[in-house]
């Protein structure tokens, strides 16, 4: 089943992003509160300014509304970015205190770094370069499952960077809905849609987040999302550059909760649980009411649907009305078809 760690109920990843501020220690501290919340995996970001856009001067590189309005992409990347010396002592630590990391590279250099310096479980593809066909097509020569989210590509690009990832060698793949926005509002999700991923790509479907609070991760969740990705945050300073649509520690452990629960409530795979004998014990059947001598006639005066429920079930009331009985049956007794005489 490739990467996945649970199966029936969603992998959970918590996504550092910039929100280290750049602060090795507040990294730390970072994968430390994923793994306390409950996280399956935490993730991080590799590229460089260089490597994901360029320093273009006029308009078409300033953000002009949002979290980020009027920032500059090269100079929001540089203040965002990961150190890449960091990653594998990051690496290690997640690996000290109980939960796997992996990142989403940004360019081939990236995926060829993340390779020879922490050999990730899997890579993350980000909404925006799901069309970066020449890193895709690296990732795919890994050998390694992918995540990835489709929020702003069309139809006929998510089917191109699939067959351009498993023709490279990719083994899984599983597709998260996504709207790219930050943060992204509620009604914008229409996660009715989200199960369609599946017939329609053929893949495993999930949630990457942006959204406040954790009401859209719990109803895909119900959905069977089997990934939810969102962001963690130690506080929503300026410095935090994603802090502004991530999850307090303790709000990111509530919505582990919360979509656990909720996986429980659904159950495995649509199946209910066996009932069992104890909680049947107390469900209606066919008793006798008052004291009855062989020969006599069951009626309503000495038999009566009640509990508990191990004599006949009532659906044969109709049928043993009338009928006599071939032994001495005590008050409480569970009525049987052995009570009962069949001559008469």
């Amino acid at each position: 089943m490739g990467f996945l760690k649970n199966f029936n109920q969603p992998n959970i990843i918590a996504e550092i992003s910039g929100n280290h501020g750049g602060s090795f220690e507040k990294a730390k501290a970072l994968i430390l509160e994923s793994a306390k919340a409950g996280a399956d995996y935490v993730k991080l970001q590799t590229y460089k300014p260089e490597t994901i856009t360029v320093e273009g001067k006029d308009s078409r590189f300033q953000i002009k509304s949002g979290l980020w309005e009027g920032s500059r992409l090269h100079e929001l990347y540089a203040k965002a970015m990961t150190p890449w010396e960091w990653h594998r002592p990051l690496f290690e630590y997640a690996q000290e205190v109980g939960i796997a990391l992996f990142s989403s590279p940004f360019d081939e250099s990236a995926v060829k770094f993340l390779e020879k310096e922490i050999n990730p479980p899997v890579y993350k593809v980000a909404s925006f370069e799901l069309n970066h066909f020449p890193m895709l097509k690296e990732i795919g020569i890994t050998g390694k499952p992918v995540i990835a989210s489709r929020g702003v590509s069309s139809e006929d690009e998510v089917f191109q960077a699939i067959d351009c990832l498993m023709s490279s060698g990719c083994p899984e793949i599983t597709l998260l809905h996504c709207v790219s926005e930050y943060p992204a509002k509620q009604e914008d999700f229409f996660l009715s849609e989200m199960p369609r991923i599946k017939e329609k790509f053929q893949t495993r479907f999930g949630l990457s987040d942006h959204s406040h609070g954790h009401l859209v991760a719990v109803t895909a969740a119900t959905l069977g999302a089997s990934v939810i990705e969102k962001h963690i945050t130690l506080d929503r300073e300026e410095q935090s550059i994603d802090g502004g649509f991530s999850m307090l520690p303790d709000e990111f452990a509530e919505m582990v909760n919360a979509v656990r629960s909720t996986s429980k409530i659904l159950g495995c795979k649509g199946k209910s649980k066996e009932i069992s004998p104890e909680s049947a014990f107390f469900k209606r059947s066919i008793l006798v009411s008052k004291t009855i001598r062989a020969g006599d006639i069951l009626s309503p005066d000495n038999i009566r649907i009640a509990r508990p429920g191990d004599g006949l079930c009532p659906s044969h009331w109709d049928q043993i009305l009338g009928k006599r009985v071939c032994r001495n049956l005590c008050v409480g007794h569970p009525l049987s078809f052995d009570d009962i005489n069949t001559l008469g």
